[in-house]
């Protein structure tokens, strides 16, 4: 079994529930500390995964080997997603709705990307406030009845899901106090990131937060993942925060060498986990 000598997070079995304004529900998947039952007067952070049932058994493997040695804090993780059984073809239309910021009927970019991408452009609802209130408004307060969760919420996307998770953080400033984001598609909902970030800058001088941003270079090399711009819009996103040199922003940006759109992951997981998800929570 789990003990708090080895490490691991004890996986609770997954859980179906409704959101407001879906017609589907979503897949929870919840993995306590390893020293949570033994630790019954301690609150924990809340690491929070977007493309959860893909994402948990990378992310619990991970966090748990690094709470082990000390790097990171102990956190009850937390994936949100969709139940693998509706197959490939269905998760991949839902989760593009649900990570779809809200850009009207210009989805796409100026320059040879977004004319590239406007060939298969396809009617698509646009759901990510949705999404975004239902973990912060619906799931969050209904989860910290039953598990001690501390204040410090931290969410993890990668793909489209660091899209959403880009949008998050100036949708809904303080929801969340850390960001790790892989290989966001910035560019897409006609750069609606963008010109969010510059509308918040115009009104505020700091950002409080701790933000890791990372791609695979190989990214590059593929056609689709050109077009969406993974790579380049990332840094750009990582230099124009730079740039506006937040005092209480604690940020950091990896480009990986030699690593693709999906085996990334595992190296912006460990190497986020590390730059931003450590005890020295971010202030807010």
């Amino acid at each position: 079994g789990t003990t708090p000598c080895d490490g691991k997070h004890a996986a609770l079995p997954p859980r179906q529930i409704g959101a407001p304004g879906f017609d589907y529900p979503f897949q929870v998947d919840i993995a306590l500390p390893a020293s949570y039952r033994v630790n019954p007067d301690h609150a924990y952070p809340v690491l929070w995964l977007t493309d959860g049932p893909a994402m948990m058994p990378l992310a619990n493997g991970q966090l748990g080997a690094l709470a082990l040695s000390g790097k990171v804090p102990e956190t009850i993780l937390i994936g949100v997603g969709h139940d693998p059984a509706i197959g490939l073809a269905e998760c991949g239309r839902r989760r593009s709705e649900d990570f779809a910021p809200p850009a009207g009927d210009e989805r796409y970019f100026d320059g040879p990307g977004g004319q590239v991408l406007r060939q298969y452009a396809a009617p698509q609802r646009q759901n990510a406030d949705a999404f975004l209130a239902f973990l912060v408004d619906t799931l969050r307060p209904m989860l910290a009845k039953e598990f001690r969760m501390s204040a410090r919420h931290g969410l993890v996307g990668h793909s489209g899901g660091g899209l959403f998770a880009s949008y998050a953080l100036f949708a809904r400033p303080g929801a969340f106090s850390d960001f790790l984001i892989g290989s966001p598609a910035i560019n897409a909902e006609n750069r609606k990131v963008f010109a969010m970030e510059a509308a918040y800058a115009d009104t505020h001088a700091d950002l409080a937060i701790g933000l890791f941003l990372g791609a695979g270079e190989r990214e590059m090399d593929s056609a689709t993942f050109a077009a969406w711009g993974m790579v380049s819009s990332m840094a750009l996103f990582a230099e124009t925060l730079r740039i506006r040199a937040y005092p209480s922003l604690r940020l950091a940006a990896r480009i990986f060498p030699g690593k693709g759109h999906s085996e990334v992951i595992s190296d912006i997981l460990l190497t986020g986990l590390q730059e931003i998800w450590t005890e020295q929570p971010a202030s807010c």
